[in-house]
């Protein structure tokens, strides 16, 4: 307990010193080798110590310094629940609300019989929540919806029962040309809330869909008629789709009787509905049969169609998809790697995030959002997820709920990973390292403790 209290004092003492050159936290840039530099810490510096000087640190409002400390000691142990929760109170204070509510949802998984994690949880994330609509409001109306775009899909992590936030993540992916996915969230919205303001939405985002659709069908056919004679048969195929789709496109049926030599296909012909046939056939049969046929036929007909339809496998399919969201997925053009991986950490998801990219497919374990494994492009482990964080720019990722049976090659939080991008693969590695012989070894005694047992030996 004396060590512990000079410990703190030096650490008080320190921080008074180096004022004029230590910046606020959310000025920093340096990690926690240079500011080890200092002399703070060494590898005799218990958890206990670090411990104190990083709420020392932090009661001094030197936020940079009290961080460094924490991190040592989830450095040295992951799993200390206490370390996470006084680094979460800290990101907390400094307004990264993200990183805070990451923290304890681990925490929360490592001893859930603790009550005050959870309450602590929901005040983080009732205040993330009003911050990310502010913000996802803020840049949709500055037509920003690249940028809106993750802190929406952070929101449904956090309220998955709110349907204003997947009508906005809808319009902010129409607003992009992703027509797909933008219905796909709309429809979302109106399973949950049938409002007329998400019908109409739903109407606006189809009809855009098919101009898309109706454009890309016209740019495709324009690409192949200026191509060679070999192409044109595959120029018809698309006119002719392209008719189906837009039967009132002049150029289309132009272009289809330049290239065939003939007319352009003809729309299917009307014929006359089949239960207009049998009342017909009903009418010259039997004259009173017909009038109550025809007095009821429509009632009968709706009536047959409603039961056919809900009580189809195929309509029940759909609507389990429909109610039953999809993981995670995206293009990494719009949510970066990072991003994806703390999305997958913030809703705490257990199973496979896979990467498709020029370079190759990637691989990513979770258990409870932290990574536990990864694979990717010949690289495993800690190693293989910093160099998809750092190298990987295109592609497409998408998540699978399964469960997990890879061992365990990463050993650190992922909000450290991603938030030490200086640090180097080599030095991660062997902080990993170093964790583990800890582990294994207990906590390593300091040089006074070694000095003091050898002591009676050499007597």
């Amino acid at each position: 307990m004396p060590r512990l209290v000079s410990i703190v004092l030096f650490a008080a003492g320190t921080l008074v010193a180096v004022t004029p050159v230590v910046p606020r936290a959310q000025h920093s840039n340096r990690t926690g080798s240079e500011w080890n530099n200092e002399a703070l810490f060494d590898s005799t510096t218990t958890r206990e110590e670090l411990i104190g000087m990083g709420r020392a640190a932090v009661n001094m409002s030197h936020f940079t310094l009290a961080e460094i400390y924490y991190q040592e000691v989830l450095l040295r142990n992951p799993d200390d629940v206490e370390a996470m929760c006084e680094l979460a109170a800290l990101y907390r204070r400094t307004g990264r609300l993200e990183y805070a509510r990451g923290l304890l949802i681990r925490a929360g998984s490592l001893v859930p019989g603790r009550d005050d994690i959870p309450e602590l949880r929901r005040q983080v994330e009732k205040e993330l929540r009003v911050s990310l609509a502010r913000q996802a409001d803020s840049l949709m109306a500055a037509s920003k919806f690249e940028a809106a775009l993750p802190r929406l899909s952070l929101l449904l992590t956090i309220d998955p029962g709110n349907a204003r936030h997947y009508a906005a993540k809808a319009r902010c992916l129409a607003a992009l040309g992703q027509s797909d996915a933008a219905l796909s969230n709309v429809d979302l919205a109106l399973a949950k809330d049938p409002k007329e303001e998400y019908q109409r939405l739903r109407t606006q985002i189809s009809s855009q869909h098919e101009e898309k659709q109706i454009e890309e069908l016209e740019s495709s056919a324009k690409r192949l008629l200026e191509s060679k004679e070999w192409m044109r048969d595959e120029a018809a195929d698309v006119l002719q789709a392209l008719l189906a789709q837009d039967p009132s496109n002049e150029w289309a049926r132009e272009q289809f009787r330049a290239i065939s030599g003939g007319p352009a296909p003809a729309p299917p012909p009307t014929t006359t509905p089949a239960p207009r046939q049998v009342l017909d056939a009903a009418r010259t049969v039997v004259p009173s049969v017909a009038r109550s046929l025809e007095r009821h036929l429509t009632v009968i007909i709706l009536l047959i169609a409603v039961i056919i339809i809900f009580r189809s496998p195929v309509a029940r399919a759909l609507a389990k998809r429909v109610h039953d969201p999809s993981p995670l997925s995206g293009d990494t053009a719009t949510i970066d790697v990072a991003e994806s991986l703390r999305l997958v950490n913030a809703a705490a998801l257990t199973g496979v995030l896979t990467f498709r990219t020029p370079e190759g497919n990637a691989r990513v374990y979770f258990e409870s959002g932290d990574p536990v494994h990864c694979v990717a492009m010949g690289r495993h482990g800690l190693e293989a997820l910093t160099y998809l964080v750092k190298h990987i720019d295109e592609g497409t990722f998408e998540m699978k709920n399964t469960s997990v049976r890879e061992r365990r090659t990463i050993d650190q939080p992922l909000d450290l990973i991603l938030h030490d991008g200086a640090t180097t693969t080599a030095e991660r590695g062997a902080a990993a390292k170093r964790n583990l012989a800890r582990r294994e070894a207990g906590r390593k005694k300091s040089r006074m403790a070694e000095l003091l047992e050898s002591k009676p030996d050499r007597d």
